[in-house]
């Protein structure tokens, strides 16, 4: 048993986990950062506005399904390709992909901006935030296109060895994001006070200012993107990137959309609707720092299986998930501990009225339970979507939220009638059992083959060579290819 642990084969994994974890753990802290310093500042705004930034942020991420959906298929692909060396895949596969996504983002702008009270009685919102969600989402929408080709380039970068560069984007995009939240929310100087528009603005320009910093990086070096592809798509290329894209959209799209009923659940709740409802959004940021380890090494889970696959290395990319998902265990029961043990201490930085900050301690506390479960089964589904397995993981995605989450929230609610603890309860024992099936999905091994075209025997990014499917393939340097 010991000797399992020492395998070089092992320690391997964990060096190549690591190296490529701890530079998405500070994406993911940076990215966090944007939300708890809108949440921060939203909190000394008022609770109305607290409330409204929490369910604007859900419809936000709900208008970007496209874009994450798309980046899954595009990390998959452009992770294969790139453990296969072929710097005309890598390039390739992500002009069309940013094709796709300006497109798209275009698309949802114009509708966003033509109707935005539309799209906020449609989602639910209590009717005392619905004209902040409306100056929200105007604002928001002007820069949908610039956070797709963000996201987007952002996965071609860490998909093809250049995580660090993102990293580095990252932290000056959210560090000019927390500046201007302070300065546009409160005044500084000659600088008037802007109220909670001023976070909306913060956000748009921060989000515009990573986009061309990932551009720089992603038009250099041996795989860089084919901005000339752009113009000449392949059509067996796009497929490949919507056959692996589009059950994630749906995922997404299960996801967000149940996340807003949940919202809307809580927000209707007989008694301090107003107040579970700005508990929880409270509560969200707070646990968002569990969950930062927690989806780094989702994402490097899919990098490292997606380049193992490429390269051939079936085995390999088995074991390194298994030791990421240990690893990420490892890394988050501390932080879990602390979190439950010192809950109203961490409370009280976000929540200022007493009612919000009992409830939100309660939502803490309940969620922290789960956390062993969701380190192991989010890290797995990383790994399974890596492989090209994203309709497997919208299946469990989806049974979860609506066979589970919302039926036990509606029990809790208007059954038992036990109020917001019921829901904390719920949303923790729904994820657990959705971990549970990524757990049990990852062991069958079906997941590895899942990203190949069984008619014409090849992996799915080989379509997206030109010509007869000659790869080029480049040994990589210190430009171009990270340690």
């Amino acid at each position: 048993m010991t000797s399992r642990f020492f395998d070089e084969n092992v320690l391997r994994s964990l060096r190549e986990s690591w190296a490529l974890g701890w530079p998405m753990i500070l994406i993911m802290f940076f990215q966090f950062l944007i939300g708890f310093t809108d949440v921060f500042v939203a909190g000394y705004l008022g609770t109305d506005v607290l409330a409204a930034v929490g369910y604007v942020g859900q419809l936000y991420w709900t208008l970007m399904i496209l874009a994450n959906g798309l980046n899954v298929g595009t990390v998959s692909m452009v992770s294969q390709a790139y453990g296969a060396k072929s710097c005309e895949g890598v390039g390739t596969i992500g002009a069309n992909s940013l094709l796709v996504g300006i497109c798209v983002a275009g698309a949802i702008t114009l509708f966003s901006q033509l109707f935005p009270d539309v799209i906020v009685k449609l989602a639910g919102m209590p009717p005392e935030i619905q004209t902040i969600a409306e100056n929200f989402l105007r604002i928001f929408s002007l820069v949908l296109i610039p956070t797709y080709v963000m996201i987007l380039s952002s996965g071609v970068l860490r998909s093809s060895g250049r995580v660090r560069i993102t990293m580095v984007n990252s932290f000056v995009a959210s560090s000019v994001n927390v500046a201007l939240d302070l300065v546009l929310a409160f005044g500084y100087g000659p600088i008037p006070a802007m109220g909670y528009i001023g976070i909306a603005w913060a956000t748009a320009l921060s989000t515009t200012l990573g986009m061309c910093l990932n551009l720089l990086f992603v038009m250099r070096g041996a795989y860089a993107i084919s901005f000339g592809a752009i113009f000449r798509p392949l059509t067996p290329c796009l497929r490949n990137l919507l056959k692996l894209g589009i059950p994630t959209v749906l995922q997404q799209t299960s996801w967000n959309v149940g996340t807003l009923v949940v919202y809307h659940l809580v927000g209707n709740i007989r008694s301090g609707e107003i107040t579970a409802l700005a508990a929880m959004t409270a509560g969200v940021r707070v646990e968002a720092v569990i969950f930062l380890p927690i989806f780094a090494l989702n994402m490097a889970a899919a990098v490292l299986t997606g380049n193992r696959i490429g390269a051939g290395d079936i085995v390999g990319a088995q074991r390194g998930a298994r030791v990421a998902a240990w690893l990420c265990l490892f890394i988050i029961l501390v932080p879990a501990a602390l979190i439950f043990a010192f809950a109203p201490e961490v409370a009280s930085w976000l929540a200022h009225d007493q009612p919000v900050l009992e409830e939100m301690v309660r939502y803490l506390r309940i969620n922290m339970l789960g956390t062993p479960f969701l380190a192991v089964g989010i890290t797995l589904a990383g790994a399974i979507q890596g492989a090209g397995d994203t309709y497997g993981s919208m299946k469990i995605i989806v049974t979860g939220m609506w066979l589970l989450r919302i039926p036990f929230i509606l029990a809790t609610i208007y059954v038992f009638g036990v109020g917001p603890a019921g829901v904390w309860w719920a949303m923790t024992c729904s994820m657990v059992f959705m971990c549970g099936l990524f757990i049990k999905r990852f062991s069958r091994g079906e997941w590895t083959t899942a990203s190949r075209d069984k008619t014409q025997n090849k992996l799915l990014w080989e379509a997206c060579l030109p010509g007869e499917g000659l790869v080029e393939t480049h040994s990589g340097n210190k430009e171009d290819r990270e340690p």
